[in-house]
């Protein structure tokens, strides 16, 4: 498989400050893989899921020809509500409590080794979306013996993205090409409060970085350039969720094959703005969609 994408199996419910609410769409890394396929064909998901996996993300997997190697270690699929307040504020809380929640992420550990069904010469990017608590931020190495002509790019969650544990996050950066945060993050990581501060301590780091910047856009910031490209589509929003996790992916493509910044900036915007159009990940991607944004991303470009 050219790219590969690794994280976390989520089923939301999302209750929006006005009052309203939709339940049982696909969360996690499904937003990452809508991300890719909006651009790239050849994608394989490494992850763990309950065993209802297929009753509750097997349409979507399928209608977009995803290889899939998920193992089926637990009961029910991780579900979760999320409530939008009026400030712009949110919380997470999973309705089958908190137990169950931590048997999921205990038993959700992969390795390297769960990788092997789609890596190979062939390989050119790797999405993880990883807690410091999983295994394969400790196999970084191993993963990247397994695809030697392909990069890692490394979301990182925003529990690890804090000063205690700061020292242990930028070792790890340093076995991976590419890792991504957003504003906030930073600000809590770095412990600065200017957008300039942060994107200085990011380019120190000397790895490649897809910074977001919520709805304002995104840069591409590594150690020598800083380019920025602002968000398409904001004024017609549907629902957020998932934009971070569904650009950060699409940025793999640019920054693995050698497109410039600004292209990669578009790709990622393009699949957020696809995001935004309705609850949940695009639901499918054809030959109409790829033309579609692949006009988009001309037009960016002039």
């Amino acid at each position: 498989m050219e790219y590969i994408v690794a994280g976390y199996t989520i089923v939301n419910d999302v209750n929006f400050a006005d009052g309203s609410s939709v339940n049982a769409f696909l969360g996690g890394s499904a937003f990452s893989v809508a991300g890719i396929k909006m651009w790239r064909d050849s994608i394989g998901y490494v992850g763990i899921g309950g065993e209802d996996f297929m009753e509750t993300h097997g349409e979507f997997y399928t209608k977009n020809n995803i290889a899939l190697a998920v193992e089926e270690r637990f009961p029910k699929t991780l579900h979760y509500v999320l409530n939008y307040f009026e400030d712009g504020s949110w919380e997470e809380i999973c309705p089958d409590g908190g137990e169950y929640e931590d048997m999921v992420y205990d038993n959700s550990r992969f390795g390297a080794d769960a990788f092997a069904p789609f890596t190979g010469e062939d390989t050119k990017g790797i999405y993880i979306e990883a807690t410091l608590g999983s295994q394969i931020v400790y196999e970084f190495d191993k993963l990247k013996e397994m695809i030697p002509n392909g990069k890692i790019m490394w979301e990182i969650f925003t529990s690890e993205l804090v000063p205690e544990k700061y020292d242990e996050v930028i070792e790890l950066i340093g076995h991976v090409d590419y890792y991504s945060m957003n504003f906030n993050e930073a600000k809590t990581f770095f412990g600065v409060e200017t957008l300039e501060d942060a994107i200085e301590r990011i380019q120190a780091i000397g790895k490649p970085c897809f910074f977001r910047c919520g709805d304002k856009g995104a840069y591409v910031v590594t150690p020598d350039e800083v380019t920025f490209l602002a968000s398409m589509g904001v004024e017609n929003c549907v629902d957020e969720t998932g934009c971070g996790n569904c650009s950060t992916a699409a940025s793999l493509i640019g920054l693995c094959e050698g497109l410039p910044a600004k292209e990669t900036l578009a790709m990622a915007n393009i699949s957020a703005m696809y995001n935004t159009k309705q609850y949940g990940p695009w639901p499918h991607t054809d030959e109409k969609v790829r033309a579609e944004v692949e006009k988009l991303k001309a037009d960016t470009l002039k």
